[in-house]
Protein backbone atom coordinates (compact mmCIF):
# COMPACT_ATOMS: atom_id res chain seq x y z
CA UNK A 1 0.00 0.00 0.00
CA UNK A 2 2.59 2.87 0.64
CA UNK A 3 4.41 1.41 -2.49
CA UNK A 4 1.26 2.68 -4.63
CA UNK A 5 1.13 6.27 -2.00
CA UNK A 6 4.31 6.65 -2.91
CA UNK A 7 4.41 6.43 -6.62
CA UNK A 8 1.20 8.19 -6.89
CA UNK A 9 2.66 11.24 -5.26
CA UNK A 10 5.47 10.86 -7.16
CA UNK A 11 3.73 11.01 -10.35
CA UNK A 12 1.56 13.99 -8.91
CA UNK A 13 4.95 16.20 -8.29
CA UNK A 14 5.70 14.93 -11.88
CA UNK A 15 2.99 16.19 -13.46
CA UNK A 16 2.22 19.43 -11.74
CA UNK A 17 6.43 20.00 -12.30
CA UNK A 18 5.82 19.77 -15.79
CA UNK A 19 2.98 22.32 -16.02
CA UNK A 20 4.60 24.62 -13.73
CA UNK A 21 7.59 24.90 -15.78
CA UNK A 22 6.00 24.94 -19.31
CA UNK A 23 6.10 27.69 -21.52
CA UNK A 24 2.27 27.21 -22.38
CA UNK A 25 0.02 29.96 -21.76
CA UNK A 26 -0.23 28.71 -17.73
CA UNK A 27 2.72 31.56 -17.42
CA UNK A 28 2.55 35.15 -18.19
CA UNK A 29 3.82 34.91 -21.96
CA UNK A 30 -0.09 35.27 -23.41
CA UNK A 31 -0.70 38.14 -21.19
CA UNK A 32 -2.37 40.92 -23.14
CA UNK A 33 -1.77 44.20 -23.03
CA UNK A 34 -3.46 47.19 -24.98
CA UNK A 35 -1.57 49.75 -27.29
CA UNK A 36 -3.04 53.31 -28.60
CA UNK A 37 -1.68 54.37 -32.07
CA UNK A 38 -2.49 57.56 -34.30
CA UNK A 39 -3.12 59.95 -31.40
CA UNK A 40 0.50 61.53 -31.38
CA UNK A 41 1.88 63.54 -34.22
CA UNK A 42 4.04 61.43 -36.83
CA UNK A 43 1.61 58.06 -36.23
CA UNK A 44 -0.56 57.25 -39.42
CA UNK A 45 -1.41 59.19 -42.45
CA UNK A 46 -3.60 59.61 -44.76
CA UNK A 47 -2.55 58.29 -48.31
CA UNK A 48 -5.78 60.31 -49.90
CA UNK A 49 -8.83 62.08 -48.82
CA UNK A 50 -10.71 58.70 -48.09
CA UNK A 51 -7.64 55.96 -47.00
CA UNK A 52 -5.58 56.12 -43.89
CA UNK A 53 -2.41 53.71 -43.43
CA UNK A 54 -0.69 53.13 -39.85
CA UNK A 55 2.60 53.00 -41.19
CA UNK A 56 4.32 53.03 -44.83
CA UNK A 57 4.69 49.68 -46.45
CA UNK A 58 8.25 50.55 -47.39
CA UNK A 59 8.84 51.09 -43.87
CA UNK A 60 8.79 49.62 -40.24
CA UNK A 61 5.56 48.26 -39.24
CA UNK A 62 4.47 47.98 -35.79
CA UNK A 63 5.29 45.42 -33.96
CA UNK A 64 1.77 43.48 -33.07
CA UNK A 65 3.22 40.59 -30.52
CA UNK A 66 0.54 37.67 -29.18
CA UNK A 67 -2.13 38.94 -27.30
CA UNK A 68 -1.76 42.91 -28.36
CA UNK A 69 -4.63 45.21 -29.28
CA UNK A 70 -3.72 48.06 -31.01
CA UNK A 71 -6.61 50.85 -30.49
CA UNK A 72 -5.92 52.93 -33.90
CA UNK A 73 -7.27 56.37 -33.59
CA UNK A 74 -8.93 57.59 -36.95
CA UNK A 75 -9.86 61.04 -36.60
CA UNK A 76 -7.55 62.16 -38.99
CA UNK A 77 -10.43 60.41 -41.53
CA UNK A 78 -12.79 63.33 -40.83
CA UNK A 79 -15.07 61.01 -38.11
CA UNK A 80 -16.16 58.77 -41.20
CA UNK A 81 -17.37 55.17 -40.38
CA UNK A 82 -14.72 52.77 -41.89
CA UNK A 83 -15.97 50.60 -45.12
CA UNK A 84 -12.76 48.75 -45.42
CA UNK A 85 -9.94 47.86 -42.64
CA UNK A 86 -7.12 45.96 -43.97
CA UNK A 87 -5.01 44.26 -41.39
CA UNK A 88 -1.74 43.42 -42.80
CA UNK A 89 0.82 40.92 -40.55
CA UNK A 90 4.28 39.97 -41.53
CA UNK A 91 6.89 37.92 -39.47
CA UNK A 92 9.61 40.51 -40.29
CA UNK A 93 9.41 44.09 -38.84
CA UNK A 94 9.79 45.55 -42.62
CA UNK A 95 9.04 42.77 -45.56
CA UNK A 96 9.87 44.68 -48.23
CA UNK A 97 13.25 45.78 -47.11
CA UNK A 98 13.96 42.52 -45.72
CA UNK A 99 13.12 40.43 -48.97
CA UNK A 100 10.07 39.57 -46.62
CA UNK A 101 6.37 38.57 -47.64
CA UNK A 102 3.11 39.61 -45.65
CA UNK A 103 -0.35 38.86 -46.26
CA UNK A 104 -3.73 40.00 -45.02
CA UNK A 105 -4.27 39.04 -41.58
CA UNK A 106 -7.68 36.85 -40.77
CA UNK A 107 -9.04 34.36 -37.62
CA UNK A 108 -7.24 35.02 -34.01
CA UNK A 109 -4.50 36.62 -35.94
CA UNK A 110 -6.35 39.69 -36.45
CA UNK A 111 -9.90 40.04 -34.78
CA UNK A 112 -11.40 43.25 -35.53
CA UNK A 113 -13.57 43.95 -32.21
CA UNK A 114 -14.76 47.65 -33.06
CA UNK A 115 -14.68 49.90 -36.25
CA UNK A 116 -16.55 53.18 -35.48
CA UNK A 117 -16.25 56.65 -36.60
CA UNK A 118 -13.09 57.36 -34.45
CA UNK A 119 -11.14 54.30 -34.14
CA UNK A 120 -10.71 50.31 -35.09
CA UNK A 121 -9.21 48.20 -32.37
CA UNK A 122 -7.10 45.02 -33.87
CA UNK A 123 -6.23 42.37 -31.62
CA UNK A 124 -3.80 39.50 -32.10
CA UNK A 125 -5.16 36.69 -30.23
CA UNK A 126 -2.67 34.16 -30.63
CA UNK A 127 0.52 33.06 -28.79
CA UNK A 128 2.23 34.27 -31.81
CA UNK A 129 4.79 37.60 -32.62
CA UNK A 130 3.85 39.04 -35.75
CA UNK A 131 4.01 43.04 -36.90
CA UNK A 132 1.15 44.81 -38.75
CA UNK A 133 0.32 47.51 -41.14
CA UNK A 134 -3.43 48.45 -40.69
CA UNK A 135 -5.14 50.71 -43.63
CA UNK A 136 -8.14 52.01 -43.12
CA UNK A 137 -10.92 53.25 -46.33
CA UNK A 138 -13.79 55.42 -46.09
CA UNK A 139 -16.60 55.86 -48.27
CA UNK A 140 -15.72 59.46 -50.20
CA UNK A 141 -17.47 62.75 -48.63
CA UNK A 142 -20.53 63.85 -50.78
CA UNK A 143 -20.52 66.75 -53.06
CA UNK A 144 -20.68 69.89 -51.32
CA UNK A 145 -24.05 71.07 -51.79
CA UNK A 146 -24.19 74.06 -54.75
CA UNK A 147 -26.58 76.79 -54.15
CA UNK A 148 -29.14 77.50 -56.82
CA UNK A 149 -27.69 81.04 -58.67
CA UNK A 150 -31.35 82.42 -59.40
CA UNK A 151 -32.09 82.64 -55.24
CA UNK A 152 -28.81 84.07 -54.84
CA UNK A 153 -29.45 86.50 -57.78
CA UNK A 154 -32.74 87.47 -56.87
CA UNK A 155 -31.70 88.62 -53.64
CA UNK A 156 -35.92 90.50 -52.99
CA UNK A 157 -37.40 86.72 -53.90
CA UNK A 158 -40.39 85.94 -52.01
CA UNK A 159 -41.63 90.06 -51.16
CA UNK A 160 -44.01 89.72 -53.86
CA UNK A 161 -41.73 91.50 -56.37
CA UNK A 162 -42.90 89.24 -59.43
CA UNK A 163 -45.29 90.73 -62.20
Amino acid sequence: MNLRIAALAAFWVAVTGAIAFSSACYTHNCDADVKEYGVDAGEGRMLDENTWESNAVDGPWLPFPRQRFYSFDLHQMGNRIPAIVLPYVSAQSNPKAEGGNFTLGSGNLTEISAADASHVTIHNGTCADYYLRLVVEAEPLPPAPQQDADIIDSGDAGEGGSP
